[in-house]
């Protein structure tokens, strides 16, 4: 009866220190931040009209943490900045416009 109390009570806490200790990285913390999107429209909004290496050096730098996108969501960010151009405009105004439509990039969608 004594061995039955003990594990009684051992079951618990054993249960409360693998949960305590365990951590679930991917549940807790967003794929993409906000302040990582916003260094990717910055990023981008800097580039030249037509300047794709510049383009792709913004996404291999957002690439962090061990991030890699799928290729149709560099395509998307891509079309993002061949598609809109930005002479003319100021750079709150700019990064706006890329923020706009990184945003409707999947950018949850990384390659594991």
């Amino acid at each position: 009866m004594l061995n039955f109390h003990k594990m009684a009570l051992a079951l618990p806490v054993l249960w409360i220190a693998v949960t305590a200790t365990t951590t679930f990285a991917t549940a807790q913390e967003a794929v993409f931040s906000d302040a990582e999107r916003l260094g990717l429209g910055t990023c981008l909004a800097k580039c030249r009209d037509g300047d794709k290496a510049c383009s792709n050096r913004c996404i291999s730098q957002s690439q962090t943490r061990g991030r890699v996108w799928a290729d149709d969501v560099r395509a998307c960010i891509r079309d993002c900045r061949n598609g809109h151009p930005l002479s003319g405009m100021s750079a709150k105004s700019a990064t706006d416009e890329m923020l706009g439509c990184v945003s409707g990039c999947r950018l949850d969608r990384v390659v594991q």
